[in-house]
């Protein structure tokens, strides 16, 4: 986004911001965090420091890196044939229902970008996590 300026709006899937970005993003930008939060990665907090079009982070609940990801649902599947616990299957994908997950990570970007790229408003009813706007 920073050398073209024909993207329109980004999206971060739980990323870490590296390099650290020091430039001002004047474009809508949207983070899907779980393990690279603000509060954990200094590099995300000075990221989020320039963006200056419209965010939105979603963070949620019981969500770790691999949930936003296709890991979410075939880990639990493999996990019970391959004699996991659900102690062990959680450490890899988090607490949060897969079917959820995947919900989530389909329903808001599609929203976001709607909204940002075709100038139409989505729903994001079906995945229930918790944003935050600036």
């Amino acid at each position: 986004m920073l050398a073209d300026q024909r993207v329109g709006a980004g999206l971060s899937i739980d990323g870490p911001m590296q390099p650290t970005i020091t430039t001002d993003l004047d474009r809508p930008f949207m983070m899907m965090t779980a393990s690279f939060t603000r509060a954990a990665m200094p590099d995300v907090a000075e990221f989020r420091t320039h963006l200056r079009g419209r965010q939105l982070n979603i963070q949620a609940d019981g969500a770790i890196h691999k949930t936003y990801g296709d890991d979410a649902t075939p880990i639990p599947q493999a996990g019970n044939v391959l004699g996991m616990t659900s102690q062990q299957i959680q450490d890899v994908i988090g607490t949060l229902d897969p079917a959820r997950a995947v919900r989530i990570q389909q329903a808001y970007p599609l929203a976001f970008f709607d909204l940002h790229l075709r100038h139409r408003r989505g729903q994001c009813s079906t995945a229930r996590a918790r944003p935050s706007q600036r």
